[in-house]
């Protein structure tokens, strides 16, 4: 299922490099651990003009979603976003890579949240593994945060134990099946 937008005209991704070292790559062109940085991301993509299609043709939620503001790029914000399917829905994945606690302690962040879960638009909290872990991430439409959607601090506490959760997840090993053309930074 194809979840890609329209890009949102004149944003760029500038110097953000957050999806060089985050994402996990396992596609016959490339191979990278999750956590791992490109070996081409230094300070920069350096095979920018010339990088592979995989890199051309992803986009963030960022770049894809208008109603998040410059404030939202992921070097800025801490928070790597995407367009997935979640429950077999098109949804808003919200990764945590900064500092976790202080990014869903921010009123934007909670009032994000507490908009898209009263919107009915799917979401989900997640954080990356340790490098060549899988992450973890949890739904966060749920009852108790649907009630507590009128109340910051409330969607605060409860964002708070879902980060909890998440960090107590048993990250497993992320097996990468394709070979030959490791990216990741030596």
């Amino acid at each position: 299922m194809d979840h890609r937008l329209d890009l949102v005209p004149g944003r760029s991704c500038g110097d953000c490099t957050v999806c060089c070292t985050v994402m996990a790559i396992d596609k016959p062109d490339i191979q990278k651990a999750a956590g791992v940085a490109c070996k081409f991301c230094t300070g920069g993509c350096t095979i920018y003009d010339a990088r592979p299609s995989l890199c051309r043709d992803y986009h963030c939620g960022w770049r894809q979603l208008p109603i998040l503001d410059e404030s939202w790029r992921p070097d800025r914000s801490g928070v790597f976003v995407e367009v997935e399917e979640i429950d077999g829905e098109t949804g808003i994945s919200l990764v945590l890579v900064g500092n976790p606690l202080k990014t869903l302690r921010q009123p934007w962040f909670t009032d994000f949240v507490a908009w898209a879960v009263t919107a009915d638009v799917l979401l989900s909290l997640g954080i990356p593994g340790p490098p060549g872990r899988q992450g973890a991430s949890l739904p966060l439409n749920t009852v108790e945060i649907k009630a507590a959607a009128a109340s910051r601090s409330q969607v605060k506490s409860l964002l708070e134990l879902e980060l909890k959760r998440l960090q107590a997840h048993q990250f497993a090993p992320r097996a990468i099946t394709n070979t030959g053309h490791d990216f990741g930074a030596p």
